[in-house]
């Protein structure tokens, strides 16, 4: 009965050992991730019933060396340049279109976008060649999209994938870096 108490005490005594490691593990990975910082992303004021999110590009990603400053551009003002009547559709876009392509090309991607498809994301439009072009920025289904599609890591027979707007906007933003606008029958609306 003696052994049966002395073994309770040290399963306690080291189930509170554990307990207080756990704790103290928990509070450093919290204080050890990072947050999004309050200049990092800061919400306006809506536009027209837009929600407007003010976006701070980071130096070290998108700008040269010699080169020190720091671009924030509000996605209401962005809007503006295309529609007076935003919607948050639209909004969500123009927000996709600054997570994937690099700052200095955030307007003319969001330019091109807008002159292939209106943000529309289920846009579809028919070549003369019997191939489609798909989604916002219109992904060519006779070869281009499936290639993109599988760049990207997903099926490059799923022909519906050009229609998610994070994938879409994904993939228009790689044959972006690999071509630049010349892909891109609205490259004139630059």
């Amino acid at each position: 009965m003696l052994q049966a108490r002395n073994r309770i005490k040290r399963v306690q005594r080291h189930s509170q050992s554990l307990i207080r490691v756990g704790a103290l593990a928990l509070v450093i990975s919290l204080t050890a991730v990072p947050t999004a910082s309050h200049a990092a992303v800061t919400i306006a004021r809506p536009i027209r019933g837009v929600p407007a999110e003010t976006i701070q590009a980071s130096p070290a990603r998108h700008v040269t060396p010699l080169v020190h400053h720091v671009r924030v551009v509000s996605v209401g003002a962005e809007l503006a340049d295309f529609t007076p009547n935003p919607t948050p559709a639209d909004g969500y876009v123009v927000t996709l279109i600054h997570q994937d392509f690099p700052a200095h090309a955030w307007h003319d991607a969001e330019a091109v976008a807008w002159c292939e498809s209106k943000f529309r994301t289920t846009d579809i439009g028919f070549d003369s060649n019997g191939t489609h072009d798909r989604g916002l920025f219109q992904l060519n289904d006779g070869g281009t999209e499936q290639y993109l599609m599988a760049m990207i890591g997903q099926n490059p027979k799923n022909l519906n994938l050009a229609f998610n707007p994070v994938l879409n906007v994904r993939a228009a933003a790689l044959l972006y870096a690999r071509d630049g606008w010349s892909q891109w029958s609205c490259e004139s609306a630059i």
